[in-house]
């Protein structure tokens, strides 16, 4: 049978105001039989000076008592761990003074568990070891998410983005005699439509539980978001196009191609990401960005010299993450030995259709009769790569 706390302070001030009104009248009578002394004689003062040194010893023993039933009260209504019967047994003083001798001994002693006395908690099982509650919760280790940060985002209110593309351009451009005909260039269009696709996933927990423990109900509502972003920053790097994924960066970007730089072969990733930047600015755009794995950058910054001096920077001090002139961003998301080479501000864009969104359901399935409640995370988003040759893409594995 459950008990609630107020009923628990109840029974604690009624047995303490009990304690304390019995201590008061033990007092009055101390005092009215002190008074009580002085106008007897010498013969009737040893029989009542008995009697008010026991009264004294019996107001010292529910003094004492109070102030353990105070201890007990204190230790209860904060949540405190109260001792069980074992540890009262062996931190009793009749234990102490008894335990020490090597005579068998036999030792009677009223212990009683102060939240199961006087039917307070029937039916609650106690636990032999209460082990300390840390504060918090111990959470995994969490991936830098930077991606996003490399793409201009906007908003739309559609479901799609339809997008107008060149898909040829004749230049015909040249010196023109006077009166002569002009020459005739050629330009053509078509029409390329990115789908908004969404990103979710859910979590089901007890009311009760996130009702209680407020601390639980930050933590799932913290490792949701996570999720949702982690999937994205992937989505965004790799994701296929067929619906409902993402159309990634990856999967449309141009290959590198490492004879980019006429009469030079690059030898080390440095190099390939140098002649990739070439590659970009040859399609006429500016790099912005290199997108690497940790382990390939951990590689560039352990590169050193003949005298074994590191090439990249002080061990002590570090530096930016910078090659040859462009922000380094570390993702989890690409595969070792790959790289990523881009004009991320000009060659694409985001598109936020809807922002992260939570929302929490008691109506999903059997959650309203289970006490259940279902809390989902999702967003909706597109990505338009309106210049694939804004990026230069090498794949590590590939063969």
């Amino acid at each position: 049978m459950a008990f609630d706390m107020d009923d628990v302070r109840e029974v604690f001030r009624g047995e303490l105001k009990g304690m304390l009104d019995e201590r008061d009248k033990k007092s009055n009578d101390l005092h009215e039989q002190i008074e009580h002394l002085k106008t007897k004689s010498e013969a009737d003062a040893a029989d009542i000076k008995g009697r008010i040194d026991e009264s004294a010893a019996n107001i010292d023993k529910l003094s004492a008592a109070i102030a353990d039933h105070e201890k007990k009260m204190a230790s209860v209504l904060a949540g405190g761990h109260e001792k069980s019967l074992g540890e009262q047994f062996i931190g009793s003083d009749e234990f102490k003074a008894k335990a020490t001798t090597k005579e068998p001994v036999k030792i009677s002693l009223d212990l009683k568990d102060v939240l199961t006395s006087g039917q307070i908690a029937t039916g609650v099982s106690r636990s032999v070891l209460i082990p300390e509650q840390m504060t918090g919760f111990r959470a995994p280790p969490e991936q830098e998410l930077r991606i996003r940060s490399l793409i201009p985002t906007g908003t739309t209110t559609s479901n799609s983005i339809r997008a107008i593309v060149e898909t040829g351009f004749t230049n015909a451009a040249a010196p023109v005699a006077e009166g002569a005909l002009k020459p005739k260039s050629e330009i053509t269009f078509g029409e390329e439509v990115i789908p908004v696709q969404k990103i979710a996933h859910r979590f089901r927990a007890s009311m009760e539980i996130l009702d209680d423990a407020p601390m639980l109900r930050s933590y799932i509502d913290g490792r949701g978001r996570y999720g949702l972003l982690l999937a994205e920053e992937n989505q965004l790097l790799n994701g296929t196009g067929v619906a409902p994924q993402l159309h990634g960066l990856l999967p449309q970007a141009t290959a590198y191609d490492n004879t980019t730089l006429t009469g030079y072969t690059p030898a080390t990733l440095v190099d390939d990401i140098r002649v990739a930047k070439l590659q970009v600015r040859k399609a006429l755009y500016p790099a912005s960005g290199v997108v690497l794995n940790p382990e390939d950058w951990a590689r560039i910054e352990l590169l050193k010299d003949q005298q074994d001096a590191y090439l990249f920077s002080s061990v002590t001090t570090g530096a930016a993450q910078r090659l040859w002139g462009l922000p380094v961003v570390i993702s989890d998301a690409m595969a070792p030995g790959s790289f990523l080479v881009g004009a991320f501000s000009l060659g694409a864009q985001i598109w936020d259709r809807m922002g992260m969104t939570v929302m929490a359901s008691t109506e999903d399935g059997d959650n309203f009769s289970e006490n259940m409640v279902t809390i989902l995370f999702e967003k909706r988003l597109a990505l338009e790569v309106s210049r694939p040759e804004a990026f230069v893409y090498q794949d590590g594995g590939a063969s």
